[in-house]
């Protein structure tokens, strides 16, 4: 039997589809470490930072090391932006935003012709997923592009505009997904903007928490201006959503806010955010964050700091601002020195440590509900639905919800479970 490897970079939304195509791709190829000697690697690219486009150079490059005669796919993103660049140029088959479906059926037939729609469809791609067998949790797509145009995003380039799965075909594939995963994350490129038409992400969260077999529903990422009251009380009231939100910021100073083209000021998000803890206190909110930014000077970085600090989030994905051609950003003046945007990559995760280490010891002699994901010798490992990585202590099942009573919060949140 042909074997394949997979690599896949970037999103939730990139590891929902590669699920997808690894299923299909199962009935007729062995899978194989990308390390190793494969006859087709598959390669789902990201095209968010200039560090995910030199990540697909490098796995394609790997590809053609380990096996120069191999069959070498690039999926994706990066792949829609740049389909005539050299960085594809060794590649046999190159597919952008539309026809992952059509993905396992061309390689099979070994069609070399690529597949980039010069117009992106403006219809949901209705892939299906009938099991994450090496995850505790799945993912699930429910939307995909976006309509906002960020200065400094390539998103709505590379993926078109915001598109909703029918929500009837969504709570299927969900029903079918907690056969064999507990926790489902909804996943898409502006997921609080679902709206099939019938049904909001509202509608959606409340019939999926109704199915038997879910022990917890989390979102991967929404926007402060799409959680609604509802959400929040549905949130507060149903133990089967996870007590996390995951909110992009992007900067904390209205100044860069405004340049970035983000709909809000930081009074609004600050605002919000307080609403939101005043509901659900236990809450875990995470944030995303650009810095170095153009024209981020040394006094509106302080301003995020200072605010950062109100705000206390939980935990926190920094980025240095990834010049993306075609973008607003792109062409704006002031332009930040690496070497800057390095050093504030680095005091802002100084920050994160302390503010992250005060929400953890909120929890110390309190029980939390923990995803089991692994195990070694002497303990488990998995993530609180407030999104807590624990260290439990003893061995326990792979994929079950167990109750875990904390114990320490020092450099590990360590538990015992509590039955």
């Amino acid at each position: 039997m042909k074997t394949y490897a997979m690599m896949i970079l970037g999103c939730k939304v990139n590891d929902y589809e590669a699920t997808y195509v690894r299923e299909n791709m199962n009935r007729h190829f062995k899978e194989v470490d990308f390390k190793e000697k494969a006859d087709i690697y598959l390669i789902f690219t990201c095209c968010v930072t200039n560090t995910a486009e030199a990540k697909t150079r490098k796995f394609i490059h790997a590809a053609r090391r380990n096996n120069p005669d191999g069959y070498v796919a690039a999926i994706g993103c990066l792949s829609q932006i740049k389909s005539d660049s050299e960085v594809f140029e060794d590649v046999d088959l190159i597919i952008g935003s539309d026809h992952k479906d059509r993905i396992v059926d061309l390689i099979v037939e070994q069609v070399k012709d690529n597949l980039v729609s010069e117009k992106i469809s403006e219809d949901f791609e209705d892939l299906y997923i009938e099991a994450y067998p090496t995850k505790s949790r799945s993912f699930l797509k429910i939307e995909d592009g976006c309509n906002q145009f960020c200065s400094y995003c390539i998103i709505p380039y590379s993926r078109g505009r915001q598109r909703s799965g029918d929500h009837k075909r969504i709570l299927e594939e969900a029903k079918i997904l907690s056969r064999t995963n507990k926790e489902i994350v909804l996943t898409g490129i502006h997921t609080g903007r679902y709206d099939d038409g019938q049904y909001d992400l509202y509608r959606l969260l409340k019939d999926m928490a109704e199915i038997e077999g879910i022990e917890t529903i989390r979102l991967s990422s929404i926007e402060i201006t799409e959680i609604n009251d509802r959400i929040i009380e549905l949130m507060k009231n149903n133990e089967r959503i996870a007590h996390h939100l995951h909110i992009p910021v992007q900067s904390c100073d209205d100044t860069i806010l405004k340049l970035m083209n983000r709909p809000y000021t930081i009074k609004e998000y600050m605002d919000r955010v307080e609403y939101i803890r005043s509901m659900i206190p236990d809450i875990s909110i995470s944030t995303d964050l650009i810095v170095g930014f153009p024209q981020e000077t040394d006094e509106l970085f302080e301003n995020t700091l200072n605010n950062l600090r109100k705000i206390a989030f939980s935990f926190i994905h920094v980025f240095p601002y990834s010049r993306k051609q075609g973008t607003a950003a792109d062409r704006m003046d002031g332009h930040i020195d690496p070497r800057i945007k390095k050093q504030r990559v680095k005091d802002v995760m100084e920050l994160e440590k302390e503010y992250t280490r005060r929400y953890h010891e909120r929890f110390l002699g309190k029980k939390v509900k923990v995803l089991i994901e692994k195990s070694d010798a002497d303990y488990s490992y998995g993530y609180s639905r407030q999104y807590i990585y624990t260290k439990v202590k003893g061995i326990h099942e792979t994929g079950r919800i167990i109750d875990v009573r904390i114990e320490e919060t020092d450099d590990e949140v360590i538990g015992s479970a509590a039955f």
